[in-house]
């Protein structure tokens, strides 16, 4: 493996921060000395494949940038620290910079990570279930309120001509083995899954597909700031960008590299569940530029403002910082 990487779980967050700030003390007088960048990661999730690739090909230190992940449980907390000044980045849902922006806080999405829905609708195999409207009546499983799977499963149920709250009931079960547990004693009917629990979980045959939203256009998980780190650190975000997509670009043309991530990043995994998710994630799912796709963005802005009414009819570039790409 090329480099070291160091991710942090969220326990780790207030030490990190802390060393961080003690290394920059340390190293102030050196011209040499390495930008800290802290990047939050709203779950352990395949987006976060283009930064540990950046790492282990060590993509930031040719930009002379120290970069490290912090994991949180959910995009809430992971959003507060970034409106905080907590972590700099944060790889989370397109919305967060939406909302963020639609708050006068100037939320950017700095490179696109995740260009397609990264969820899926499973339920069990034996389910009658064939779609999201035969589920009528029951309960679906949800990672958390507001989150994306909530205002996919809303924007969808709508869309179908029924109330999401009034024709289904939707539970808050959390994600991977949490959902799996809440359906497999039948809290749900059918939750929702992400990149690599759905390979895992249809890999047993104990799972089908009720809906699957990961052909759609969608902003969905990306590299996002707010716009007062924007302001102070301009070349910095410059040098991001380019780290980024170069890792993008190369994980088009090595698949090694992009297996050696997902191994890092989700180290359970079988070695053949390793080569299924990383070559699944390049060809379906990971942006090839860092270029946010304006139809995702349309997508996403209409969905959440469904969820969400408050949310400002935005423009694509009042959100996605396209002047930082290389």
């Amino acid at each position: 493996m090329n480099g070291s990487v160091k991710i942090f779980s969220r326990r780790h967050v207030a030490s990190s921060v802390l060393g961080a700030v003690a290394a920059l003390t340390l190293t102030a007088g050196s011209p040499q000395a390495a930008t800290a960048l802290r990047i939050g990661s709203a779950q352990v999730s395949i987006a976060s494949i283009p930064v540990v690739v950046a790492m282990q090909q060590k993509l930031f230190e040719a930009e002379g940038l120290n970069a490290e992940i912090i994991d949180f449980d959910g995009g809430g907390p992971a959003v507060q620290a970034l409106a905080g000044g907590g972590i700099d980045l944060c790889i989370c849902a397109g919305d967060h910079a939406l909302r963020l922006a639609s708050r006068g806080l100037g939320g950017a999405v700095l490179v696109a990570l995740l260009d397609k829905h990264p969820y899926s609708l499973l339920a069990p195999a034996g389910s009658p279930a064939s779609d999201l409207a035969s589920l009528r009546g029951k309960a679906v499983g949800i990672t958390s309120p507001g989150s994306l799977t909530d205002n996919t499963l809303r924007f969808v149920i709508q869309k179908l001509g029924l109330n999401p709250d009034s024709d289904y009931e939707i539970i808050a079960a959390g994600t991977g083995a949490s959902m799996r547990a809440a359906i497999e004693r039948g809290s749900v009917a059918a939750g929702m899954f992400t990149t690599p629990d759905v390979q895992a979980y249809m890999a047993t045959g104990k799972y089908k597909f009720v809906a699957d939203f990961r052909n759609l256009d969608y902003m969905a998980l990306d590299l996002i700031v707010v716009g007062s780190w924007l302001k102070a650190n301009d070349a910095t975000a410059h040098a991001v960008a380019r780290a980024i997509v170069k890792a993008e670009k190369l994980i088009q043309t090595d698949p090694k590299a992009v297996e050696a991530a997902v191994h890092e990043r989700f180290p359970t995994l079988s070695a053949e569940l390793v080569v299924t998710v990383a070559h699944d994630a390049a060809e379906r799912s990971l942006s090839h530029d860092g270029r946010a796709q304006e139809a995702g963005f349309k997508t996403a802005l209409e969905m959440l403002r469904i969820a969400d009414p408050s949310v400002k009819d935005l423009s694509y570039t009042d959100v996605v910082a396209v002047r930082y790409l290389p």
